[in-house]
């Protein structure tokens, strides 16, 4: 323990904390020109009474604020920029380099910032149809908010720099902050649960439900990543690290073409836009198109991951059996991931439904966090044990 603790050191720790503690203080930062309206019926939702009704309703600008985006334009970049040095042989050798590695992450840091600026744009364009702001909004206000979005995107960047550089985030910063945001919403959701009911005894038993999924999706993930560890040490498979973050994005993404799509659609062809939101979704009023889809994204996932895997492992290079082996590996990582991110979730949904309160989960943020949490674990043990320092080590993505 001693050892542990000497290879952390509290300025690390302090570091960590106030880093996540700036990115949630983001959280109430009203863009500029938001709605004075707005801004008045959420300040007055706001009870104070006690601390479970303090966080209940979450920060009053959290889905107006300057971090709304947070750092997806930048997970976004770094799945694209893992793609192409995947496919690309050039690519993959500029970033076995040192000097090369460094040009790889300008890259990314450059595409996350236009993927930012993207979606800074269409965010503004749908808090101003949704007259949260001005309409029409002029040429510099949009300018304006665009650029502070795309600002503090830019600033959680750092944040997660600082965090890997001086804190605990051993190249997996982003990605911490990233996964501590849905879990973050749960907490609030939870609190605002609490706060809201008559009597807490309405909440033992979806709260117990939940707690059982969540700790049972935590226990699972600790026990793959342990199982992978092994395989690893005979021949560096990374199977569940190859897909904790991209098959879930790929899937999620694909699926909402459609439901993006009736948005456009939906003043000349309303009837349309109804079905096709109550069908691409696990929680619509069908049974049966509830199940179908919930298989749909499961397959999706699963087919995703064995993409990624040969993507990161090359498997035109790899002989006969062991693409097999690979393969049935990926397979197994797929399923769980179809399990913890999707099946799961629903049904700990709809237990807790029937118990009394729907009480979601996020299963991807579970299987994140405590993917993460073992990695930096892992590295912290190691440093103890050699006494070397702690030198960063940047891993793939996640």
């Amino acid at each position: 323990m001693t050892r542990l603790w000497a290879a952390i050191g509290w300025r690390r720790l302090l570091v960590t904390a106030l880093c996540l503690v700036a990115w949630r203080a983001l959280d109430d930062v009203p863009v500029t020109g938001l709605n004075p309206n707005l801004i008045d019926a959420r300040l007055q939702a706001l009870s104070l009474s006690s601390p479970i009704h303090a966080i209940g309703t979450g920060p009053p600008f959290a889905g107006v604020s300057v971090a709304v985006m947070g750092l997806t334009p930048y997970i976004f970049a770094l799945i694209v920029i893992t793609l192409i040095e995947g496919i690309s042989s050039r690519v993959h050798t500029i970033a076995s380099t040192p000097g090369g590695r460094l040009r790889l992450e300008r890259w990314t840091r450059a595409l996350a910032i236009a993927f930012a600026l993207g979606q800074a744009s269409g965010w503004t364009s749908l808090m101003e149809s949704s007259y949260a702001l001005p309409s029409p909004l002029g040429w510099f206000p949009r300018l304006l908010i665009v650029l502070e979005l795309t600002a503090a995107t830019v600033f959680l960047i750092l944040l997660a720099d600082v965090i890997d550089e001086f804190g605990l985030g051993f190249g997996n910063g982003a990605f911490l902050i990233y996964a501590l945001g849905p879990v973050a919403i749960e907490v609030h959701r939870l609190a605002f649960a609490f706060s809201s009911v008559p009597s807490v005894e309405a909440l033992y038993a979806p709260f117990g439900i939940w707690l059982v999924f969540s700790v049972g999706v935590v226990a699972a993930t600790v026990g793959v990543l342990l199982a992978v560890r092994r395989v690893k040490a005979a021949g560096d498979l990374k199977i569940l690290m190859s897909g904790v973050i991209r098959p879930p994005v790929f899937a999620q993404t694909l699926l909402s073409l459609p439901v993006y799509y009736s948005s456009y659609i939906a003043v000349s062809n309303p009837g349309l836009t109804q079905a096709i939101r109550e069908s691409l979704t696990p929680y619509g009023p069908n049974r049966l198109t509830d199940v179908a889809f919930v298989v749909l994204e499961g397959a999706v996932i699963i087919g995703f991951t064995l993409f990624v895997v040969a993507i990161d492992f090359r498997w035109t290079s790899l002989s006969a059996e062991l693409r097999h082996h690979y393969a049935r590996l990926a397979f197994i990582g797929g399923v769980f991931l179809a399990l913890a991110v999707v099946v799961l979730p629903v049904l700990d949904w709809n237990l807790t439904l029937a118990a009394g309160r729907g009480t979601s989960m996020s299963g991807l943020s579970a299987v994140l966090v405590t993917a993460i949490i073992l990695a930096m674990v892992g590295r912290i043990e190691v440093v103890a044990h050699t006494g070397r320092g702690l030198a960063i080590q940047m891993s793939r993505l996640p």
